[in-house]
């Protein structure tokens, strides 16, 4: 019987093949868009889970005046470990970077990471070479990453070779472990053990919170058990002396899409967009099945005399529900088909859309498959129920005498679902175009400083560091650089965080401030603005530990309490370093516009400049590099050159952002599509309908324009209550989206204008499509008709 049934679904859709194709194209579509979004999510879901036992692995934040940062003190690690006997193992992790040469092989390298020896007791990497019992229990030994080996060694075993780091400390390596996931929230290509830093690794300090600290527990009660009892830790720790701080723990798999942790090692997800694209691809699959049910019911009059022949001839209304089961099916499968080859075809330019990295073998993984199938089932049956119900329900009487209304009872659900579909298409309109005007805010908005044409060099080494003013002055030579200063952290990402004390405030009532230890050209190097007092000037002094002068922003005047003319030669103490405001700057974002600007203390420190920043004269790019490189070459051959533009370090900030707008337009295009398909359906079932009513009213005299406006305009009202109905959901959607920004662009009304104007131009343009078809037509054939 089923053969039966899908052999007559063959059959049927190879006589209506404009049928089968307009149905086909708005699932296939439908289908494509869903299985990408799948894909997306399933990538972002999947963060750490890689882990044997991920759900049993911990990260230790810590809370600085109720900030959540991502790093803690030295300490936390081996205090945790002796203080509760049910942590089986922790490690602590740092992010360092250092020029990484063997032979004639020299590289920058960024990803250049320290751990404990205990750190593949909480992690789990698989071992190409070497063992993880032996790889960083001693100083000066490095694992490295499958890839990083190739780079440096090629095909032999690396196991016991030596690499130069920053051309003065020599690493054995130890282990080759698989390239780490890109579904892991840190990336590194060495990973050094941590002993080699004896600072680090003897001291256990509270202070220089620089350490991502991670604990492996027996199960999830455990760690619930730990989190309740931390607290207690920290209160004998205070009551002993100790300046700790808060801690709390943060699940492993919830890193990615769930911390707004400051300091993080990559940009993070967010599970409000993994839920925001759920939606969106339910949705889109949604309105491909509203479509099937509307061109199902715009051809109903056509089956109608089969289905009262075959229920004349004994047949059931069940095996009629089946038999357009079976065809839903059957196009169902057509569509899946199509859908995969084109998620195959297209799934490396998704890869570059989105920064994922599906792999081919997508379809291999067993939840994937899963989901696959099952959205095919579920389409198959939520596309073919209405019409499988309606046209099965067909009186053979009504269709032999042709007195059946072609379905009339079902034309206010028709209609909602148009709205539904239309309303859907409003939401993705607006919300697109909201998205990227406050991407475009983001990169165009006037961070308080002149971050264009700004060039950072790195300058992290002993080498560099004595060489520091030569390379300065000699950079300064060309025409092509307009100012140079040395920094501490770059904008973007800085992080120092210090005690403020004012005159008057006990000690206890510590106040918190960013920092930023840079040489007396930082004013004008990166551009900011004085507002009052004056910027660092040569003949600054060298600083001790009682005679530090200061520049600070509104931010913190405002937090003194005092205002920008009282600033000046106020008494200051940051971090244990005293001195004077000798200035103060007009505010200006050194972090993402998700964040207000804080508090912020620069002083002169050039024995703590670690960048540089090279501000280049407009217009003169190329020649300013090469002038770089080439004194880079002079002063630093000891390493390759590298070097970041300032505003490329800002767009990274908006990873997530430029991701979900550009996945956003191009499903809010495809789904703008999919329901002009659907409306296609809805006219020609209009047209079909009222063809008896237009041949009279066209022998009455009515123009073709008439016609059109006459079957043009219910459609209208439909859009025009789609519209009503999406712009309230999607105002409140995006008002709650931009509130997670500190800065953004104010709700106006013209993304709603726009979804208007777009939606009522392709109503116009499909149903007119329709209607002047119908107008054309000659009367005489259609009244001969009835």
């Amino acid at each position: 019987m089923l053969k039966n049934y899908l052999l007559i679904a063959v059959r049927t859709l190879r006589r209506q093949q404009g049928y089968a194709a307009l149905n086909l194209a708005g699932l296939a579509v439908g289908i494509a868009c869903g299985l990408f979004i799948l894909l997306y999510i399933q990538d972002e879901v999947s963060y750490d889970r890689h882990h044997e036992g991920a759900e049993r692995i911990y990260r230790v934040h810590m809370d600085l005046e109720g900030r959540d940062i991502a790093v803690t003190p030295t300490i936390v690690a081996p205090l945790l470990t002796r203080e509760f006997p049910e942590i089986q193992a922790a490690t602590r992790l740092y992010l360092g970077s250092g020029v990484v040469r063997y032979e004639d092989h020299v590289s920058d390298e960024r990803a250049f990471y320290f751990a404990d020896s205990t750190f593949f007791e909480v992690f789990t990497h698989p071992f190409v070479h070497g063992s993880s019992n032996e790889a960083l229990v001693r100083p000066q030994t490095v694992v490295l990453t499958a890839s990083t080996a190739q780079r440096y060694f090629g095909a032999e075993n690396p196991v016991g070779r030596t690499l130069l780091v920053d051309n003065q400390t020599e690493y054995e390596v130890t282990g080759v472990i698989e390239d780490l996931p890109s579904t892991s929230h840190y990336q590194f290509d060495f990973l050094a053990s941590f002993t080699s830093q004896r600072f680090w690794a003897e001291q256990e300090i509270w202070n220089m919170a620089n350490f991502y600290t991670y604990v492996r527990v027996p199960d999830a009660q455990a760690g619930q058990a730990l989190a309740t009892k931390i607290p207690d830790m920290i209160a004998r720790r205070e009551a002993a002396g100790d300046r700790a701080h808060p801690l709390h723990l943060m699940p492993l798999v919830d890193i990615h899409l769930r911390s707004t942790a400051e300091f993080e090692l990559d940009p993070t997800g967010n599970i409000r967009y993994v839920y925001g694209f759920l939606t969106v691809g339910l949705l889109i699959l949604l309105i491909a099945c509203i479509n099937y049910m509307n061109l199902a019911t715009a051809r109903s009059m056509r089956r109608a005399r089969e289905v009262g022949v075959r229920k004349a001839l004994g047949a059931f209304r069940g095996q009629l529900s089946r038999q357009f089961f079976a065809e839903s099916v059957v196009l169902v499968g057509l569509a899946l088909i199509l859908a995969l080859s084109a998620v195959a075809t297209l799934r490396e330019p998704f890869n570059q859309l989105t920064g994922k990295a599906v792999p081919s073998s997508f379809l291999a993984d067993p939840m994937v498959l899963l989901s696959v199938l099952g959205i095919g089932a579920v389409v198959s049956l939520l596309a073919g129920s209405y019409p499988a119900l309606m046209l099965s329900r067909f009186q053979p009487v009504e269709v032999l005498r042709g007195t059946l209304h072609g379905g009339r009872g079902g034309e206010g659900l028709r209609k909602l679902l148009v709205v539904a579909q239309f309303g859907i298409s409003t939401v993705l309109i607006a919300g697109t175009a909201v998205v990227m005007t406050q991407l475009q805010f983001l990169q165009e908005q006037n961070l308080g400083f002149d971050k264009e044409h700004l060039v950072v060099l790195p300058l992290n080494d002993q080498t560099l560091s004595e060489r520091y003013p030569s390379l300065k002055a000699d950079l300064l030579r060309s025409p092509a650089v307009q100012a140079v200063s040395g920094i501490n952290q770059v904008p973007g990402n800085l992080g120092w965080t210090d005690g403020l004390w004012l005159p008057g405030m006990a000690e206890d009532e510590m106040q918190f401030t960013k920092g930023l230890p840079a040489d007396a050209d930082v004013v004008d190097g990166l551009g900011l603005t004085v507002i009052a007092g004056r910027a660092f000037s040569a003949s600054s002094p060298v600083p001790d530990s009682a005679n530090f002068q200061f520049i600070v922003n509104e931010a913190l005047v405002q937090r003194a309490g005092w205002t920008v003319e009282t600033a000046v030669g106020q008494p200051v103490w940051i971090g244990g370093r005293e001195g004077t405001v000798l200035g103060v700057v007009a505010d200006f974002h050194f972090r993402s516009l998700r964040e207000a600007i804080e508090p912020l203390a620069i002083w002169h420190d050039p024995s703590a400049v670690y960048n540089l920043a090279v501000r280049l004269t407009p217009g003169s790019q190329q020649a300013a590099l090469a002038h770089l490189e080439a004194t880079w070459a002079v002063h630093a051959a000891h390493r390759p050159f590298a070097y970041r533009f300032l505003d490329d370090v800002y767009d990274r900030l908006y990873r997530n952002e430029q991701q979900m707008g550009r996945l956003a337009g191009l499903f809010s295009g495809l789904a703008i599509f999919i329901a002009c398909l659907g409306l296609l359906g809805l006219a020609a079932f209009a047209v079909q309908q009222r063809r008896k009513e237009l041949g009279v009213r066209k022998v009455l005299g009515a123009s073709v324009a008439q016609l059109v406006g006459l079957l043009t305009s219910d459609f209208l009202k439909l859009i025009g209550l789609a519209f009503a109905l999406g712009v309230p959901l999607t105002y409140l959607g995006l008002r709650q989206w931009l509130d997670g920004f500190a800065y953004h662009v104010d709700l106006s009304a013209w993304p709603f204008l726009l979804a208007g104007s777009i939606l009522l131009t392709l109503t116009l343009a499909t149903v007119s499509s329709q209607a002047l078809r119908a107008a054309f037509t000659n009367p005489v054939h259609t009244l001969r008709q009835e």
